[in-house]
């Protein structure tokens, strides 16, 4: 049961009855892997939308599929939130003190960076500066949005957690949330259904934006969090069926393609059917972040220190791009509309086919990010600017005790 004492802001919120003894790990290197393939997703997806794509079929229907990004993104925050906070517990004041700080400086920093950007680049006078402050801090700017989620979810997290802690039913919670999920999903691509939900929905989309509400994207909260509270069972299953799991979410993923082409062929407008709450894309992100998921392990489980070959003493590149994708979330809209106007200010745009503007904006701002980025890490400004800087979370792991699993075999020892 949930209890106000459980919620003390000086209790460490531990999970450590539900423990895995992989904890010992520490920071979670197979995860490299996914960050890079969810942020070259994002850039991807930007692309395709700063590309114009609002009558074009093909590059909407990749839109459709690349929108699984933000949602892989959620996924990752709440697995890694829950499994450092599990293997780490601290309390909820310092939880909070220590997640907002991370992710809530870079987010002021780089609204102020894209509040001079647009000075400068858009027809836009000092007198809006409030009202750009007053949005944009409150909703996120552009591509800054999902930070705003991730503080709902930190602000509800404790409770979550709780939640989590005081019951064994964890499949009947994944089962409610998603359900919750599909049901808003279905409500609001046919409003007509559920007339009664619709008016619901309306009032509280004019509260908070559905794109900006924690409650849109709940679920893959949800089920990070289980995941790192199940991690080695989840690790085991997926060792057991990569294949499978990839099958899986090959076929879903022509599903949706399929579901795609039907809609539009019966007349649906692009932005309808690329709708990104619709119920059906729903099951399509979740077939997507399994199988990135399961990559990202199958190629950990292949690395030398895994099969009994002398282990490398340098990170990996994959790890090394890793490290960069937070700040190249932060930054690559500045790059990317840059890069728009520069072929706009040149005459381009016009000329250039759709694919070959595509393929400008995206490894023309991947390029361009990368190296920022890389550059920032090595000055005072590299978390302020490039978000949580890895190399410096894994030396924390590795130099902290892990009181989560200390706390377990105490536990353990007593009954």
């Amino acid at each position: 049961m949930v209890t106000s004492k459980s919620l003390d802001v000086q209790t460490p919120l531990s999970g450590s009855e539900l423990l895995p003894s992989s904890r010992s790990r520490g920071y979670l290197e197979m995860l490299n892997l996914y960050r890079v393939i969810a942020c070259a997703a994002v850039v991807g997806n930007h692309s395709f939308i700063w590309a114009n794509m609002s009558s074009n079929v093909i590059g909407t229907g990749f839109i459709t599929m690349l929108h699984f990004s933000r949602n892989a993104f959620f996924f990752l925050s709440g697995l890694v939130i829950c499994y450092s906070q599990i293997a780490h517990p601290r309390s909820v004041r310092a939880f909070w003190r220590r997640r907002y700080v991370q992710l809530g400086v870079p987010y002021l920093a780089w609204t102020g960076i894209y509040l001079v950007f647009t000075l400068f680049m858009v027809s836009f006078s000092w007198g809006d500066v409030w009202s750009f402050l007053r949005q944009n801090l409150l909703e996120g700017y552009s591509q800054l949005y999902p930070a705003f989620v991730i503080f709902q979810f930190y602000l509800v997290f404790p409770l979550l957690l709780s939640l989590l802690r005081s019951t064994r039913r964890h499949g009947l919670v994944m089962a409610v949330s998603l359900g919750f999920a599909l049901l808003l999903g279905f409500t609001l691509h046919y409003p007509g259904w559920f007339p009664a939900l619709t008016d619901v929905w309306n009032t509280l989309n004019s509260v908070v934006a559905w794109s900006r509400d924690l409650l849109t994207y709940q679920e893959f909260f949800v089920a990070g969090a289980l995941v790192a509270l199940h991690f080695d069972e989840v690790c085991a299953f997926v060792s057991r069926h990569y294949r499978h799991i990839f099958l899986a979410g090959g076929a879903v993923g022509a599903l949706m393609v399929l579901w795609y082409a039907i809609q539009v062929d019966t007349g649906t407008s692009l932005l309808r059917a690329s709708d990104p709450y619709q119920a059906e894309a729903v099951i399509w992100y979740f077939a997507a972040i399994a199988a990135i998921f399961a990559l990202s392990q199958w190629c950990e489980q292949r690395k030398p220190e895994h099969s009994g070959a002398t282990p490398r003493r340098r990170p990996t590149t994959t790890a090394s791009l890793a490290a960069l994708t937070g700040g190249i979330w932060l930054s690559h809209n500045l790059f990317l509309t840059s890069l728009r106007a520069v072929l706009g200010g040149l005459g381009l745009r016009a000329s250039l086919s759709w694919e070959a503007t595509v393929a400008i904006l995206f490894f023309g701002t991947v390029l361009i990010s990368v190296a920022f980025v890389a550059v920032i890490l090595r000055t005072p400004l590299k978390w302020i600017l490039g978000g949580p800087v890895r190399s410096e979370q894994r030396a924390e792991y590795e130099a902290e005790p892990l009181s989560g699993e200390s706390v377990f075999n105490r536990r353990e020892e007593g009954r």
